[in-house]
């Protein structure tokens, strides 16, 4: 039976760029081997310079792209596409790992899977006091000091909200 034909998508980022060679310069970034030269490399991949680019104009052209602010939020979309489509392999890995009980890591391999399948559960207990001393005077005695102490000073009482008796 055939494949269906991939028909990937480009994501808000990627199609944010403003040109086909922008978008293909950060996919070029994962075809070209990593380091000294390589957004040289993926710049010319992308059909950025001429024939007759020197290699300073090369590194200058390559250097403004890979600092461009949409290139770099593109870069980080892909990121993200290439760790997920990666979750099958490390899954894959992982069972190989844990099925062979003379490899290296076979027990921090198990741990991790039990780890992220039956995590652990934290209970932690909180206890809060408040001690109430003899010292700390009632309601009704700092409500008399203060009336006392307003009556000094001359301030009128507050409101009276003693309910009154309605005739009936």
């Amino acid at each position: 039976m055939p494949l269906e034909p991939i028909d990937a998508k480009d994501g808000p980022k990627m199609k944010a760029l403003p040109t086909d060679r922008h978008r293909a310069f950060v996919r070029a970034l994962y075809t070209v081997k990593p380091g000294h030269g390589a957004n040289v490399k993926a710049a010319k991949l992308a059909g950025f310079g001429t024939l007759a680019s020197t290699p300073q104009s090369m590194a200058t052209i390559a250097s403004r792209l890979a600092h461009d602010e949409r290139v770099i939020e593109a870069i980080a979309e892909e990121n993200e596409k290439y760790i997920r489509s990666s979750a099958p392999r490390a899954v894959r890995a992982l069972s190989a790992l844990i099925e062979n009980p003379n490899a290296k890591d076979h027990a921090r391999g198990i741990a991790m899977v039990l780890d992220r399948t039956n995590p652990v559960e934290l209970a932690i207990k909180h206890k809060h006091e408040h001690e109430a001393s003899a010292s700390l005077l009632s309601a009704a005695e700092v409500f008399n000091r203060i009336m006392e102490l307003a009556s000094r000073a001359g301030v009128p009482p507050m409101i009276d909200v003693t309910p009154q008796k309605v005739a009936s």
